[in-house]
């Protein structure tokens, strides 16, 4: 499946075309593949993937935005599914929307 959110093949961050990572933006218990499903992953060079404190591994304000603006991205791109069922919280709204 093609990435919703990056149609290049650079980093997100810092548009670098070296080094390149695929990273699934939601992840967990089932949620990587849902990432591969519907295209919720971007490429990312090492340094902002898992190489370094400034990558979305180990800064969570970088992973709550790539997270925010993925779900937004979702919701164009799928507006007949419900992101929550799938995903199993919303990141735009905060944990009262989690499913238990």
């Amino acid at each position: 499946m093609k990435s919703i959110i990056s149609n290049e093949k650079i980093c997100l961050v810092c548009s670098t075309p070296y080094a390149l990572h695929r990273h699934h933006v939601f992840e967990g218990t089932g949620k990587r593949s849902q990432s591969e499903k519907y295209g919720c992953w971007c490429y990312l060079c090492g340094v902002h993937h898992n190489l370094s404190n400034a990558g979305v591994h180990f800064n969570k304000k970088l992973d709550l935005e790539l997270k925010q603006m993925t779900q937004k991205k979702f919701m164009e791109v799928y507006p007949n599914l419900d992101f929550i069922k799938i995903f199993g919280k919303s990141y735009l709204w905060g944990s009262i929307w989690e499913i238990k």
